[in-house]
């Protein structure tokens, strides 16, 4: 049986950790976070599939401390309240779906649970669909325009940004805009042809897949709900697909401009949008595989310097396969 991952050498069980800074009321409050699980193949006579090894969360703010362990369904909460300090639990569930309905742990699993991890289609963002509340962007580019007709309406400067960062990725557009179609709602695009200057419709079927694609990926960025601090961290893949490679400097620095409001990351294979002396190499994470592990860390310290010393950027040695992970870096 295979548990969600492929490696050279049997394995029964992984592991995920993360540690995180999240808010946490009041507003000015914040919370240090550290947790993570165990999953391998179920012990239990008869049963076939998984379970959870290990789940261990902890959270720290002002001094007080909170805590579950739980292994293999037996858990344990510090500090206890009314009830025991053990419990059991379905081992084949993760102990935090329970916790988040309680604080302060709602804090860890609202953030978690609010994270949009974006694979944009170009047929689902044009497709037409019934307006929704809430104006949030669908993980394939649904809803593209009611995110933008919710700029337009409460946060009209970013709907401006946007415009403006679809200028300099496609030349001669001038705006994308929500297009309502009786019941229905879709996105048409505002552009300058001709000699007179005069502004042209078209209906989002006629826009390319690049075009459509910066769209959604600007309204990922901009979208109220990143504006308003709903959601925190925003994952995108591919952000340049489609593009010419001459759009990489605005996509890279509408992406610079959302971090200050959102935690942004982006998998790319583009060289190009590497391609920049003033690019802070402490936000690159490179990956490669070796004898079928894949690693991620931190640039290398060869890489880092040539980069610092403005010999190459980044952009260059990735095309040379240069730019490399470090592999004693403890992130690695």
């Amino acid at each position: 049986m295979e548990i969600l991952r492929r490696v050279p050498d049997q394995e029964e069980s992984f592991s995920i950790a993360i540690e995180a800074v999240i808010p946490a009321e009041p507003p000015s409050r914040l919370m240090e976070v550290a947790y993570g699980f165990e999953i391998g193949s179920s012990k239990e006579r008869g049963r076939r599939g998984f379970e959870v090894i290990s789940e261990v969360c902890e959270l720290r703010s002002n001094g007080q401390t909170w805590r579950f362990y739980v292994s293999h369904g037996r858990v344990k909460i510090e500090p206890a309240g009314d009830d025991a300090a053990f419990a059991l639990y379905g081992p084949d569930r993760l102990y935090l779906l329970v916790a988040g309905g309680q604080s302060p742990f709602d804090w860890l699993y609202s953030g978690l649970r609010t994270m949009p991890f974006f694979k944009f289609a170009p047929d689902v963002i044009r497709a037409p669909q019934r307006p929704t509340t809430g104006a949030t962007l669908g993980l394939r580019g649904e809803h593209l325009g009611d995110v933008l007709a919710a700029l337009t309406l409460d946060f009209p400067w970013y709907k401006q940004r946007i415009d403006a960062y679809l200028q300099s990725i496609a030349p001669g557009v001038s705006s994308i805009d929500p297009l309502y179609l009786d019941q229905y709602v879709t996105v048409s695009m505002q552009a300058n042809t001709g000699s007179d200057g005069d502004a042209v419709e078209f209906s989002s079927s006629s826009m390319s897949d690049g075009t459509i694609r910066a769209a959604a990926v600007l309204a990922a960025l901009f979208q109220p709900s990143t504006l308003e601090g709903r959601v925190r961290l925003i994952g995108i893949e591919e952000p340049e697909l489609a593009l010419h490679p001459a759009a990489a400097g605005a996509l890279f620095d509408a992406l610079t401009e959302a971090s200050e409001h959102v935690q942004v990351i982006a998998t790319s294979q583009s060289a190009e949008l590497l391609d920049r002396e003033d690019l802070d190499v402490s936000m690159i994470r490179p990956v490669t595989m070796e004898d079928g592990v894949t690693f991620i860390g931190e640039v290398d310290s060869i890489s880092r310097e040539i980069a610092e010393e403005k010999l190459y950027t980044l952009g260059e040695l990735m095309r040379r396969n240069q730019l490399l992970p470090e592999h004693d870096s403890p992130e690695t």
